[in-house]
Formats: C-alpha cells, sequence, structure tokens
C-alpha cells in the first residue's frame, strides 16, 4: 500500500486529475513555483539556526541572511516558474530575508525551549495491520518540559487563517499523534504556526478524543482514495499554480492559467 501524506490527500481534495497525474502517471513535471522555491530557502535557513544552536552557536542576524542568499543563488534555475507577472525573482528574495529578519528580532536568544529533532520524517501505523501509514514531517519539536510538546511549523503563505482553520487543521493535528505515540512522557502537544509574512505565532490544541476522531477520518478517506477509479479535473483559482496545467483540458483553458 502506497504511504499517504497531507499533502498527497490534499491534492486529491483539491483536484482528483491533479492528484491522477502525480501520484498514479507519476508525471515529473519540470520546475517548481517562486512561492515553493521562496518556501524551500526559508525553511533551510531556520534549519541551519537551529542546527547550530544545539552546538552552542548563535548564528548573527547577519550570518542567517548570508546563509539564506546563498542558498538562493546556488540553487536558483531558469525553470522555476513565476506566475504573478507584477513580480520579479528579486521581489521574492527580498520577501525571504524579511520572513527571516522579521523571526530572528521575535525569538532571539531562541530558549523557547529544548529542541527534540527538527527535519523529522517518520510514518504513523494507521491501522492495525500497518497496510496504511501516514508521513510525519515535523520542521522543529520542542520540550518544554512538564509533559508538553510543542510541533512548530513555519508557512510563507501570503493570507492568514483564521482561528478556526487552524483548530480543524489536520496536518499537525496527525503529526501530534506521532509524538504522543513516540514519547512516553507526553501529556499534550502544542500546535505552533508560525505565519512569516506576518510575523505572527498561532497555535491550537486536540484532546485524545479528537485525535482518535481524526485518525479513523484520515484511515477512512484513505482507502477511499486508493479505491478511487475515476479522477475528475476540479478547476478553481488554484488552477493558475498548478504545474499541471498545460496538460489538463480543463485548467489550461480557465483565464489566467
Amino acid at each position: 500500500m502506497p504511504v499517504f501524506s497531507h499533502s498527497r490527500i490534499l491534492s486529491y481534495e483539491t483536484c482528483p486529475l491533479r492528484y491522477k497525474y502525480a501520484y498514479i502517471d507519476e508525471i515529473i513535471h519540470e520546475g517548481e513555483t517562486a512561492e515553493t522555491y521562496l518556501g524551500s530557502r526559508v525553511h533551510e535557513a531556520l534549519e541551519k539556526l537551529y542546527r547550530n544552536l544545539e552546538y552552542g552557536k548563535l548564528m548573527s542576524k547577519k550570518e542567517l541572511l548570508g546563509f539564506f542568499n546563498r542558498e538562493w543563488k546556488k540553487n536558483w534555475t531558469d525553470s522555476i516558474i513565476i506566475v504573478r507577472e507584477e513580480l520579479a525573482r528579486e521581489d521574492y528574495r527580498k520577501m525571504g530575508e524579511k520572513y527571516l529578519e522579521d523571526y530572528y528580532k521575535r525569538y532571539k536568544p531562541f530558549k523557547e525551549g529544548k529542541v527534540v529533532d527538527l527535519e523529522i520524517t517518520d510514518f504513523l501505523p494507521l491501522d492495525k495491520k500497518g497496510e496504511y501509514n501516514f508521513f510525519i514531517r515535523i520542521d522543529r519539536l520542542m520540550d518544554t518540559g512538564e509533559g508538553l510538546y510543542e510541533i512548530h511549523d513555519y508557512k510563507t503563505n501570503t493570507e492568514l487563517p483564521a482561528q478556526e482553520s487552524l483548530d480543524e487543521d489536520r496536518q499537525l493535528a496527525m503529526y501530534s499523534v506521532w509524538v504522543r505515540k513516540e514519547f512516553e512522557d507526553c501529556k499534550d502537544v502544542r500546535l505552533v504556526w508560525h505565519f512569516l509574512a506576518f510575523d505572527k505565532e498561532m497555535d491550537s490544541y486536540r484532546t485524545e478524543e479528537q485525535l482518535g476522531a481524526l485518525r479513523n477520518e484520515v484511515l477512512a478517506k484513505i482507502k477511499a482514495i486508493d479505491a478511487a477509479k475515476k479522477f475528475p479535473a476540479n478547476a478553481s483559482k488554484l488552477c493558475i499554480w498548478c504545474l499541471y496545467k498545460g496538460i489538463c483540458p480543463v485548467g489550461s483553458q480557465i483565464e489566467g492559467a
């Protein structure tokens, strides 16, 4: 059985045809959008910051931005797609710098708790037979003491979600199921989002009852996706960002896509 992730499930929910292109036909698209490129470089810089802290080295803001800019220049290719015509490569780079500057100012000297690990990847079994697994990828896991753990996730979204949306978020909530399973002393898990474009931190909690229901819901959804035979296109405003729009019979017809 395939391993499902939050992004894989979301892909199907957003557009079944896009899901088919990516995960069944396994069509490899060339390039990535400037938005995903920006997100990757910012994540790398923050991982570098906290990795160095593990060795007792606090990077200066200048060192952090220097690392970001070197990685930005080294990894940029002409295949990266800038969808928003009013923006250029330099505009995205400056966004990244601003996100990191704001984060550094807010959290220095970065002593919010003990870092358990960074960029954690693992698999959470969803059924007793282990046939269905959920992919875990945690940006930063913290132990703040007395059985409270924190899952930190960095977002470069340019839209700030409502608290109600975070309280229903599937991704970090499923990650917290893994944390509760892996750490015997865990009594609760705080879900923390860093919306870097807004220099804003938001959080949410889940009860064990909520997590049990979510786990069953995710398993049922995965089984339904795995059994699907038809994959219709779902035209929406998101088509403009889709890397498969060139071969999609619907997305390519949408104005601006």
